[in-house]
């Protein structure tokens, strides 16, 4: 889903009044968060405060909410909250140098889309992987013993045999290098 006319602002205009604007998203207006893994469910509030620095376009955003993604270890749905905030400066090139305090977004600051900088903050807020937390019911606690690949007899029995045949591949090399140096 591409981004409505209502969702480009001119953040400029914003800046210079000093603006503050309340969003609340839901997963059909975050493409890439639902690419990510985000599940119906997921929904965020945003507050965004427009401002000016040495002339430039700043953005203070706050996110919060829930992330609906899928349990790594029971492969369940579970909730994960968002919450994120950053000091934005608007650049139109990666490369533009950016102030210290402030973190760049790159945009057009005449036309800038409000979904894209609101599910920016909601990406770096997503857990690398996402689980219940620790005792949920119906849910593998952290400890969970593991299930082998090999029954424990059958290992036991391996661990034996090789104690039996243990075997030395380099044993005779002392003997090669010696004859070696002989001739």
């Amino acid at each position: 889903m591409s981004p409505g006319p209502a969702d480009q602002v001119n953040a400029k205009e914003l800046s210079a009044r000093a603006a503050v604007l309340e969003r609340r998203l839901e997963l059909a207006q975050l493409d890439r968060v639902r690419e990510a893994g985000g599940l119906p469910g997921t929904r965020v509030d945003a507050q965004l405060r427009f401002g000016l620095f040495e002339g430039r376009t700043t953005v203070d955003v706050a996110v919060t909410g829930v992330a609906t993604l899928v349990c790594q270890r029971c492969l369940q749905t579970c909730d994960s909250e968002v919450d994120e905030s950053a000091q934005l400066i608007v650049v139109r090139d990666e490369d533009e140098e950016v102030p210290g305090g402030f973190e760049p977004f790159v945009g057009t600051p005449e036309q800038l889309s409000l979904s894209a900088l609101i599910e920016e903050q909601v990406l770096l807020a997503l857990p690398l992987v996402p689980m219940h937390e620790p005792g949920t019911p119906g849910c593998l606690p952290t400890g969970a013993e593991t299930v082998p690949l090999v029954p424990k007899s059958a290992s036991t029995h391996a661990a034996r045999a090789t104690d039996v045949e243990k075997q030395t591949p380099f044993a005779n090399l002392r003997e090669l290098l010696g004859k070696q140096d002989e001739h």
